[in-house]
């Protein structure tokens, strides 16, 4: 149950992060980025239909809070001792208790963006909202509904970002483990730390409101912190961005790409392609249809 569980919420969030990440590349580029040459419309087109196959997103993320709340009311219902997955990925939830008494304590932007911290934050989340979701569905009951009219009036603001929250959690926790473990060359392991906190940050910000709501965060201190760290740490792996895609890029004939080449050539890649077109330096055989169009018809 548990792989089942995070492939069905890890799937939609690579979706929508590839889905987001191509657009933003696309706008980013300008015009230039709407070329077929450019090869963005075309990753675009593959990527979208990941939205829907193979399990609409929406939907694969309800199996993941609906292991979730079995879970929950195996700890709550029937006093289950701790819990334990093959993967630990919901270990954590044993000591949900203490986690949901635990707030938000960095005064630094340093702080803030710890790997640690934002683990910390993530835990809170997901325990949080497991509570929230599990209240909600049986308030939903409580009105008279059925059990799949509850659950499907649960979704917004409370299963479905409760499972987008824990799949968040799993795979910060999966890239800090491996960031951290023996083996790793000094120089790589300080860029992927910070590429680690990025992540953490960025995703962290997007569930200010929940660690409001909930009383993890009080005052305007807390989401400033975590904002500047997410401007800092662009600031710091600008430098690095470049070797960071050259190791995750595919090879230039697969990206078939005349912004994306290797070479870095934008410019010169764009006019080779230009002019190696099919007549580009031929008029077209309706040219005259454009010059004369004032002409009168002569039926």
């Amino acid at each position: 149950m548990e792989i089942h569980a995070l492939s069905s919420a890890g799937k939609p969030v690579a979706g929508w992060i590839a889905r987001d990440a191509i657009q933003s590349c696309r706008e980013a580029c300008g015009g230039h980025g709407y070329l077929k040459a450019a090869g963005l419309g075309d990753l675009r087109n593959v990527n979208d239909a990941n939205c829907t196959y193979e399990g609409e997103n929406n939907v694969l993320l309800q199996q993941t809070s609906n292991w979730l709340l079995q879970l929950w009311t195996k700890k709550i219902s029937t006093g289950a001792g701790p819990i334990h997955t093959p993967m630990g990925s919901a270990d954590f939830l044993t000591n949900m208790n203490e986690i949901l008494k635990t707030r938000f304590i960095a005064r630094t932007v340093e702080e803030a963006i710890n790997p640690e911290a934002l683990l910390a934050a993530y835990k809170w989340i997901v325990c949080w909202l497991l509570q929230a979701t599990a209240n909600k569905v049986k308030s939903q009951h409580q009105l008279g509904k059925d059990t799949f009219t509850a659950k499907n009036d649960s979704q917004v603001f409370f299963a479905k970002t409760l499972s987008l929250a824990f799949i968040e959690h799993f795979i910060l926790h999966t890239f800090m483990s491996r960031v951290t473990s023996d083996g790793l060359d000094l120089s790589v392991k300080a860029v992927l730390l910070k590429l680690c906190s990025l992540y953490g940050a960025y995703s962290l910000e997007k569930h200010l409101v929940t660690l409001y709501q909930g009383g993890y965060a009080v005052g305007p201190e807390p989401a400033q912190l975590i904002r500047d760290g997410i401007l800092d740490l662009y600031s710091k792996l600008k430098p690095e961005a470049v070797a960071l895609v050259d190791v995750l890029a595919p090879p230039d004939f697969a990206l078939n790409s005349v912004l994306g080449k290797s070479d870095g050539k934008v410019y010169e890649n764009l006019q080779a392609a230009l002019f190696q077109g099919p007549q580009v330096f031929e008029r077209p055989e309706w040219w005259e249809d454009v010059v004369h169009w004032r002409q009168r018809s002569k039926l």
